[in-house]
């Protein structure tokens, strides 16, 4: 029998005698893959998932820590934003709207979806420390209720994420 155990970057295949003790390995590994496909906001999504999908797409400019030092920034005519200061400034529904759409002519359109991009900024959440986290998720709260304009910083931004403009 043939059991496809999630790796790293994928599935890597293994063979298997049938009825033996790994045999469940297969029902296992699909309820651990569709248990973390459920998620429904970015915060539950795997980050590895995200993790996956933010390099595949966005480090080239925004780089590995998203602060917007990628290899490509400094050759680009506007420099990629810190999106981990986004993360607070804007509600998900409206950071998914801007990837989705880009912002000309710093950034164009995402070529993912919408739960994709769930995904990735799920990871990005996961960059900050957990202190930064809880002040950006308050921000973002009161993005949300109308407190504070979208993008508009409520504060300083955190120490490890220098402001760089938007």
């Amino acid at each position: 029998m043939r059991a496809f155990i999630p790796s790293t970057l994928g599935f890597k295949s293994e063979t298997r005698r049938h009825g033996s003790a790994g045999s469940l390995t297969l029902p296992l590994a699909l309820l651990v893959l569709w248990s973390g496909c459920s998620a429904s906001s970015g915060e539950d999504a795997a980050p590895s998932g995200g993790q996956a999908l933010f390099e595949a797409t966005c480090t080239e400019c925004h780089g590995t820590g998203g602060r917007g030092d990628g290899p490509l920034a400094a050759s680009l005519p506007v420099r990629p934003p810190n999106v981990l200061e986004h993360l607070g400034h804007h509600t998900e529904d409206q950071l998914i709207r801007l990837i989705q759409a880009g912002i000309p002519p710093a950034m164009p359109p995402a070529p993912i979806s919408a739960d994709e991009i769930r995904q990735v900024i799920g990871y990005l959440w996961t960059l900050l420390p957990e202190a930064e986290r809880a002040a950006l998720r308050a921000t973002q709260d009161s993005v949300a209720a109308g407190l504070i304009p979208p993008g508009m910083p409520a504060a300083a931004p955190p120490a490890s994420a220098p402001h760089e403009g938007h």
